[in-house]
């Protein structure tokens, strides 16, 4: 159980340009670190035993890994935006849209590694069952 001053000092600790936690949650151990994720953009990624793995991002996927839901962000992607669908209903009416476009109202849904900032993932990982923090060793300088 991780207590509040320490998921205080996570967060605090995330927010810092060179960032890095570890985590044990069941069988897997999670690594949080700051990534550059584009020119003037940082984010933290979430590796589950040290790695990030396309098939995880996709539920359906036969490879997929049950813990991705917990620990990483779900996201959700429409097939149509909402102006394109009442776009469509509008031409063609909305039996003949629904007919010919039975997927319309299909949502898509994935999950991502990266979090935007700290405070997001610290809400999330707060409500896990079983999360640990694995302390580091504190190095002194030579």
């Amino acid at each position: 159980m991780i207590t509040k001053e320490q998921w205080d000092k996570i967060e605090n600790d995330l927010t810092g340009m060179f960032a890095s936690v570890k985590f044990q949650y069941g069988e897997h151990v999670l690594n949080v670190a700051r990534v550059r994720t584009g020119e003037a953009k940082h984010e933290l990624m979430v590796y589950v035993d040290g790695y990030i793995k396309g098939p995880w991002h996709i539920p359906d996927h036969k490879d997929f890994l049950p813990v991705i839901k917990d620990v990483w962000r779900i996201r959700k992607k429409a097939q149509f935006s909402p102006q394109r669908k009442a776009k469509m209903i509008k031409s063609l009416g909305k039996r003949l849209a629904k007919s010919t476009f039975g997927y319309m109202d299909k949502v898509t849904i994935y999950y991502r590694p990266d979090f935007t900032t700290a405070k997001s993932l610290v809400r999330q990982y707060k409500k896990l069952e079983g999360l640990t923090l694995i302390e580091r060793e504190e190095v002194a300088a030579p």
